[in-house]
Order: C-alpha cells, then structure tokens, then sequence
C-alpha cells in the first residue's frame, strides 16, 4: 500500500493527515484495545472495532496529554497509527519505525541516551 493510500483510508474516516504524522508498528491492534482500556488515562469513545481497525474518539492516553481521535489499521505485518503524539524536541517520526511501541502511551520522545558508565575496569 502506498503513501498516498494510507493517507486516503484515513481520510475515509473524516481525517487529513501527512504520512509524517501517521506512525508504524508491528504491534497487533489488539495490542492498542488492551491498552485503552488497562494503561490509557481516558479512554476514549470506540467509534469502530473490527477486526484489523480500530477507531476511537477523545482519547486521553497520558495523564497531561491532549485528547485526540486514534486509528489503527492493520496492513498485515504492519500497522497504521494516527494519533501518536510526537513530544517537544523528539525528531519526525521514524518511518518504517516497526519496533516502536505506541499502544501504552501514544507518544513518541526524543531519544534518550544511556549515561557513559562511570565504573573503571580493572586490568589484570
């Protein structure tokens, strides 16, 4: 599926968006049904559950977060997400980003480097 296709079965939903603002995971859309209901702040209204797509309203994931309308379609190995929120200083989001996971929290931060290792190694 193209680009250009995504970003029109979204639409279809009453949605324009860019494909910078649609993330990709290989999370099940299940995945993102348990999370609303067990991890979100406020869940939101499901507009559409079906099997592959789920489409929910005035979502809250995160305490402090704006609430938002969130689509999830499944395209096989790959899913579509539209809702992400992409925090202050984090860059666009990864295209192709696969190993991400949005569900818990629907944010993607900037990236977070572990601090040098301040233990000296002994030589023997």
């Amino acid at each position: 599926m193209s680009d250009g296709e995504i970003v029109d079965r979204i639409a279809r939903f009453g949605y324009r968006v860019s494909v910078a603002q649609i993330a990709f995971t290989s999370e099940p859309v299940e995945d993102f049904r348990e999370a609303r209901l067990k991890r979100w702040f406020r869940a939101g209204a499901v507009k559409v559950n079906e099997p592959g797509l789920l489409v929910i309203e005035d979502a809250q994931p995160r305490p402090g977060q704006r609430t938002r309308d969130v689509i999830v379609i499944g395209l096989g190995a790959t899913r579509v997400v539209m809702g992400v929120e992409i925090k202050p200083g984090a860059p666009p989001l990864a295209a192709g980003s696969a190993l991400c996971r949005y569900a818990p929290t629907m944010e993607w931060g900037a990236e977070v480097k572990p601090a040098p290792s301040s233990k000296l190694k002994s030589r023997a």
